[in-house]
């Protein structure tokens, strides 16, 4: 596999987490899983339109009168800066004594204000705002004169009294915020596979749970909910799921960060690099006026260097070990191999059998094949993370999915079999429930 699509895969493996256990230890902060709960204003008129009955007030009015409210047809939803407005239809019958108005048509208008209680209810607070345009000022009625919109405004109290329950109960129906939250909670301490190449699985180790406050806008009432999570991949038999803990109580806050953060060392492993680099380094000629021919290549680590054992027939036949380090450029994010050299104890033979090897084109030709991990494979790498993220189901009617928004390199260190290299990703994580 080449070392650029393995260490591709190993980022599409890891990051389908949120965070790993060992960079918990790193100072990595936690993540946040974004969980977006809505309801749509058609679906919250439907049920409200269901569950309302016709009567809603009838009884004493001042001044003697009396007030009898009916609906008359379909209440209005909309969802708009913060409130859900509702638009019920009436007809208004006025009373004094043996007088009675004919039916007055007019809309009673409300707006809610909704908010999650600690313990996982919506609650709403239910404000009467006024009355559709077209009602008269003033009526005459037998002796008196009544003026309808005080008439109705002195009732809406008992109005309200009557809907925030109805609204309270129907809400809760529609949004269930508890019943989509505790099966996932309950199924995040199991741990999911990822993928069957590797036997990749996902450990999630949940931590607490925090919301945003609720929203209307765009005639929808939505919710983001965070899931604060550490997690894992780990690499073989299904690991032993952690026992499940009681759902906790939600935290308030005004907002959070939805961005998942991941600090691991990817690892290259040198039999991976060689396969790469075989094809294009054995039985290639290099050279001018003088050419070799790599007939083998190997490498390993030796002391925080890579030693890269070459054997060459052509105008040099024999064995070759050249050094590297790999140096970290935070300026432009790249991963190169400088001073590549002649091991020292060759130096003097080499010198003596041609300094064209020496000062040759091989060291240029062996760094440019090692430089790898460049900005545009960290690009290429986000892009296949990102396709890797874009759909996961982690429960039934669960499906987590993410974007990596950037990588970036760090320091890498030559180990015996292999180079591990820091990575740092940052990204943005949701999850939606179907």
């Amino acid at each position: 596999m080449h070392p650029i699509r393995f260490f591709i895969c190993v980022l599409s493996l890891l990051l389908l987490t949120t965070s790993l256990c060992e960079a918990a230890g790193n100072g990595v902060p936690p993540s946040t899983i974004n969980i977006r709960v809505d309801a749509s204003a058609v679906d919250i008129a439907t049920i409200l339109n269901k569950s309302i009955n016709t009567n809603l007030f009838k009884g004493q009015g001042a001044y003697g009168t009396s007030v009898e409210i009916l609906r008359t047809g379909a209440i209005a939803v909309t969802a708009a800066n913060d409130f859900v407005n509702l638009s019920i239809p009436v007809q208004l019958t006025f009373g004094y004594g043996m007088f009675t108005t004919g039916p007055l048509k007019t809309d009673l208008r409300f707006k809610a204000k909704v908010s999650v209680t600690a313990d996982w209810r919506l609650k709403t607070e239910l404000y009467y705002t006024g009355l559709s345009d077209g009602l008269t000022d003033s009526l005459r009625l037998g002796m008196i004169t009544i003026k309808p919109k005080s008439l109705v405004e002195g009732v809406t109290l008992p109005v309200q009294k009557l809907l925030a329950p109805i609204i309270d109960a129907k809400l809760n129906d529609t949004v269930k915020l508890r019943d989509k939250i505790a099966p996932l909670w309950q199924n995040a301490f199991t741990p999911v596979l990822v993928d069957k190449n590797f036997s990749a699985w996902l450990k999630l180790s949940p931590e607490k749970i925090v919301m945003s406050p609720m929203v209307a806008t765009n005639n929808r009432l939505s919710v983001s909910i965070g899931l604060v999570t550490s997690a894992e991949i780990v690499i073989g038999p299904k690991p032993a799921p952690e026992p499940p803990r009681p759902l906790p109580q939600i935290q308030q806050l005004t907002n959070f960060d939805n961005q998942f953060h991941i600090q691991l060392a990817a690892n290259i492993f040198f039999t991976d690099l060689v396969t790469a680099l075989n094809p294009i380094l054995i039985d290639k000629t290099f050279g001018d006026d003088k050419k070799i021919t790599v007939r083998s290549f190997s490498l390993k680590g030796d002391d925080g260097k890579l030693v890269i054992d070459l054997t060459s027939t052509g105008d040099f036949e024999g064995g070759l070990t050249l050094v590297a380090k790999p140096v970290y450029n935070p300026q432009d994010n790249t991963l190169r191999f400088e001073n590549i050299d002649f091991d020292t104890k060759q130096a003097g033979f080499l010198v003596g059998v041609g300094s064209w090897l020496f000062n040759g084109t091989i060291r240029s030709i062996i760094k440019e094949k090692l430089n790898t991990t460049i900005t545009d494979q960290l690009e290429s790498a986000r892009v296949k993370a990102s396709a890797a993220l874009a759909k996961i189901k982690l429960a039934d009617h669960a499906e987590l999915s993410g974007t990596v928004r950037s990588l970036s390199l760090g320091e890498a260190t030559v180990a015996a079999d292999r180079l591990s290299v820091q990575v740092a990703v940052q990204g943005e994580s949701a999850l939606s429930l179907k």
